[in-house]
């Protein structure tokens, strides 16, 4: 046999020709442990959003776990026919008790078979042991969280994150921590969400009334969180719209005749709205059009600066703020606790007990001072702190539950002064005297 197939080669090469070789078997593909493989972004559903996280996106404690992210997909659902969003879907991959560990462990095996284009991670302190763990726990957090991101967008995948909610058994310390990490994640280039400042009671604790048990909402409490959210979010991020960041701006001038105005997308609870201002005169600076009546930030006799409610009382700075120089009004509102704060370049005023449902917010026109000027108007759909309101003071861009930031720049052309760089599909509308 053996001599037959030398034989029958030997012909063949005689012919002119030899069998082709065998192809060459290709390298075993290497897969390192830990490391995500890649997947065509081809693959990704463009309008699907993935939930993955603990129990609170689960809907732990809501009516048959109806939680604020299955309140976000119907949102999402009805804004549909009437043109304002995509036909959005989701699906919810949360398991009460998960921390970034364990989504870690589980995110090859049951986040990628979601093929959805963009992922929450919905994860907290609470879960990850920051009640006497401290610092380690803190940094575990962060480091875990970094790599989430990372791995998402090596798939190709747009991650967003919220930020840390409050819990019952927090201590003054879990509370610093969770300000912390919430402030240090709205830095980060990432879309965050401020669940804490739809929530907090003031002290890391949920507000009175809006929780299940200690450590999850009840339905009023999701409810809540849901206002935190941008209902445009997903359809910027999908337009490709940038993480905004503080731009320099000359401000702009408004005339008597002149104003701007901004209508939120959604149903308003919790809010926050910042902008600066400057003159030498007296007048209204901003009205805030609630359900039936509206109320004012003026400055009045002696040159200061009052917040006038729409529901009943008033706060007012100790001195001047009508000097020609520079000054940032934050005016902050936490409708669960039913508590609106007022802060002039970070000091922090006063605060009135009330509950607002804030339409409308209109900035300048007829009783505006005749010389005043503005820049870099703000506009989050979550109450927020006073860390927030020092880091904003130094110019800093807090982001989470950001819908509008406009830096009204007067330099540039006069449509791009009413720039909206949140990422959000809201705008800025102008009445005629603004320059």
């Amino acid at each position: 046999m053996l001599k037959k197939l030398l034989l029958l080669s030997l012909n063949a090469a005689s012919a002119g020709f030899m069998p082709p070789p065998a192809a060459p078997t290709p390298p075993a593909r290497a897969e390192v442990p830990g490391r995500p493989q890649p997947t065509p972004p081809a693959a990704l559903d463009d309008l699907k959003i993935v939930f993955f996280g603990s129990s609170v996106p689960f809907g732990q404690g809501a009516t048959g776990k109806y939680g604020y992210a299955s309140r976000y997909a119907t949102l999402l659902a009805q804004r549909n026919p009437t043109g304002q969003g995509a036909p959005w879907t989701t699906s919810n991959i949360s398991v009460p008790g998960d921390n970034t560990v364990k989504v870690l462990a589980r995110w090859g095996r049951d986040l990628l078979p979601q093929r959805g284009r963009y992922v929450v991670y919905a994860l907290a302190l609470g879960n990850e042991g920051i009640h006497g763990g401290g610092q380690p726990v803190f940094d575990q957090f962060v480091t875990n969280m970094r790599v989430l991101i990372q791995r998402a967008r090596a798939q190709g995948m747009v991650p967003v994150v919220t930020n840390s909610y409050p819990r019952n058994d927090y201590t003054a310390q879990d509370y610093a921590y969770i300000r912390r990490l919430n402030l240090l994640l709205q830095g980060w280039a990432v879309p965050t969400v401020n669940l804490l400042g739809a929530v907090d009671d003031g002290t890391g604790h949920w507000a009175a009334g809006y929780w299940d048990d200690a450590l999850h909402p009840n339905d009023q409490g999701h409810a809540e969180l849901l206002h935190a959210w941008v209902p445009s979010l997903f359809a910027a991020l999908r337009a490709g719209k940038p993480l905004p960041h503080r731009q320099s701006t000359a401000g702009v001038r408004l005339g008597r005749a002149g104003a701007l105005r901004f209508v939120p997308e959604a149903l308003v609870h919790p809010f926050t709205q910042v902008f600066s201002f400057r003159t030498t005169g007296r007048g209204c600076l901003l009205t805030l059009q609630d359900s039936t009546r509206a109320g004012s930030l003026c400055i009045g006799r002696g040159g200061r600066l009052s917040y006038a409610s729409a529901v009943a009382g008033q706060l007012t700075t100790p001195a001047s703020v009508a000097d020609g120089q520079w000054h940032q009004v934050m005016l902050t509102h936490y409708f669960a606790r039913g508590e609106t704060i007022l802060y002039v370049d970070s000091s922090r005023v006063g605060s009135l007990p009330e509950r607002l449902r804030t339409r409308q917010l209109t900035l300048g026109g007829r009783a505006a001072p005749r010389d005043g000027q503005f820049r870099n108007w703000l506009f989050y759909r979550a109450g927020m702190n006073a860390d927030e309101a020092h880091a904003l003071a130094a110019d800093s861009l807090p982001r989470s539950s950001l819908e509008l930031y406009a830096p009204l720049d007067g330099r540039r052309a006069d449509r791009d002064s009413l720039v909206n760089l949140a990422q959000s599909t809201n705008v800025l509308t102008r009445a005629a005297g603004a320059r």
